[in-house]
């Protein structure tokens, strides 16, 4: 009886001091540091970001052949299969960047391949840009593609991001619904080029940081960009 008094007494104690950590750390701007005990032994610190979150619907159009996308109404870890049902039987693939795993890597998921297949990408983040294939509604897995668009729909969340740019090139989603200057989103990060690909008109808009006469000036919705940056960066985007 007394093991399980003591039990008890431990649980409720240590439950007492999580909502607490959990209290200061919203209370601190919403974040705050942690310490915690690793299995090694050693202290390491653990940040927990806490962001306002609304609810919000995604709908856009997709395009025959390459689009270069994103989605700002994801949350950080959702279910790829989840997010593309609405254009389900109308793309061929997508593929994703990972700029900090081996130097640069990319994942993809194809769904006219064999189910024993090992497939890597599983899961979508409104923080990445994608590269989706796309089919006519008219001509589904045809090559002989129409210029019928398919419209993406998804219902989920509208929350501040923090993306976080490696040196060199990152494959970046947008995540906000308004429009924003590029010289202006991007006060702080040590960028030099910021490209994206405009189906419609199978061509590259850009913007050179420091010069004049720029072909892409701004970040939209459901667009992805490639971002090169000369250090590691993040990039923090705040909903309004």
């Amino acid at each position: 009886m007394r093991l399980y008094h003591n039990i008890t007494m431990l649980f409720f104690i240590t439950m007492a001091l999580i909502v607490l950590t959990l209290v200061i750390i919203f209370e601190n701007n919403n974040y705050g540091t942690v310490a915690n005990d690793s299995i090694s032994g050693n202290v390491v610190n653990t940040q927990v970001q806490l962001f306002p979150v609304q609810s919000k619907n995604c709908s856009f159009h997709l395009y025959p052949g390459w689009n270069q996308v994103s989605f700002y109404c994801l949350g950080m870890f959702t279910d790829r299969s989840q997010v593309l049902q609405s254009v389900d039987g109308y793309y061929g693939s997508i593929f994703e960047y990972l700029p900090n795993v081996a130097n640069g890597t990319w994942i993809s998921y194809n769904p006219y391949i064999p189910n024993w297949t090992i497939q890597q990408l599983n899961h979508m983040s409104r923080t990445s840009g994608y590269w989706i294939y796309m089919y006519s509604d008219t001509n589904t897995n045809d090559t002989n593609i129409t210029d019928t668009s398919t419209n993406f729909t998804y219902a989920g969340i509208y929350s501040d991001s923090k993306i976080y740019l490696y040196k060199g090139w990152n494959l970046v989603g947008y995540p906000n619904k308004n429009t924003a200057d590029i010289n202006i989103s991007l006060i702080g990060i040590p960028f030099t080029v910021v490209k994206h690909y405009d189906t419609m008109g199978d061509s590259w808009s850009v913007y050179t940081n420091g010069t004049t006469g720029n072909t892409l000036n701004k970040f939209e919705t459901y667009k992805g960009y490639w971002i090169n940056v000369s250090d590691d960066s993040q990039w923090t985007i705040t909903i309004n």
